[in-house]
């Protein structure tokens, strides 16, 4: 494989060592895209989560999300004070609140979203178009298939574990 920039010699195979050298750029990319954006990146998934309706409440989308119950609350009641969400009643459970995006979310979560492709549009540079959509493809059926198991990693521990111990 030819690359524009020599990787070094050992890491340019290992999927952990290039997934965190993608993941850090976009991530770096994407903290300057969402200065402004409560909660920044953690916010802007909160608010994209209550515009699509992923979550029955908020300790559902703490989970979906993967975020800590106690930093959901914190960053929840900092998009209720930017007016971007709202907490109402569940009409299936009165003593449940879901977490509903407003129109001034709404608003705010496309012009995020417009600015975050530019970000994925930097940082899949080097892709062409037909493999930026395969990429995101393989990554949405690696993420589904690492839901589907709960989010179990143990598994995979105890498969290093064994080949560890040989």
């Amino acid at each position: 494989m030819k690359t524009e920039h020599e990787l070094p010699a050992g890491l340019d195979d290992t999927l952990g060592w290039l997934l965190a050298q993608v993941f850090q750029n976009h991530l770096s990319a994407s903290q300057r895209a969402l200065e402004g954006f409560p909660g920044s990146q953690r916010g802007y998934m909160v608010v994209n989560a209550a515009a699509h309706g992923c979550a029955r409440n908020q300790i559902d989308m703490a989970n979906q999300l993967r975020l800590d119950r106690t930093v959901m609350v914190y960053l929840v009641d900092q998009l209720v004070e930017a007016g971007l969400v709202e907490r109402v009643p569940d009409p299936a459970d009165r003593r449940s609140k879901m977490i509903v995006a407003t129109d001034k979310g709404r608003v705010r979560l496309e012009e995020a979203t417009a600015v975050l492709r530019f970000v994925d549009d930097h940082v899949l540079a080097p892709l062409e178009p037909g493999e930026r959509a395969h990429l995101r493809e393989m990554l949405q059926r690696l993420t589904a298939h690492y839901l589907a198991t709960g989010g179990d990693y143990h598994e995979a521990c105890a498969t290093a574990a064994a080949a560890t111990d040989k």
